[in-house]
């Protein structure tokens, strides 16, 4: 059998709580001002531990969490490319542009006396 912890009762627990004091966010809050927010905690529980645990909007928008880890990377070398998207993976990407860099990278060295020197 469950029976549910009344509100008032868990109230008073969370709002003396080390923790709920501390990250209250609220310099020196009142007794009834804890009170009250952790009665308002508990009844809004799932979006109270959301909360606590969004990184914020620009995190968020940083992750991309529908792309893969390396979209910064990705986003720059279609740019390089002067692509806005391609059908290649990440890899399949970064293998080429780090191809086409070190192949410009001997030509450079080709027109350039003095690498061309050090290089022989």
């Amino acid at each position: 059998m469950n029976k549910a912890i009344p509100l008032e009762y868990a109230a008073d627990v969370l709002a003396d709580h080390d923790s709920y004091v501390k990250h209250s966010g609220v310099p020196d809050p009142t007794d009834s001002e804890r009170w009250i927010w952790a009665a308002e905690d508990l009844a809004d529980w799932e979006n109270t531990v959301v909360r606590m645990d969004w990184p914020g909007d620009d995190a968020f928008d940083a992750e991309r969490w529908d792309q893969d880890a390396y979209w910064q990377l990705r986003e720059q070398v279609l740019h390089d490319f002067g692509l806005a998207e391609s059908p290649e993976t990440t890899g399949e990407l970064l293998r080429r542009y780090c191809q086409d860099r070190i192949d410009q990278c001997r030509r450079l060295a080709d027109h350039n006396p003095a690498i061309s020197e050090e290089r022989n």
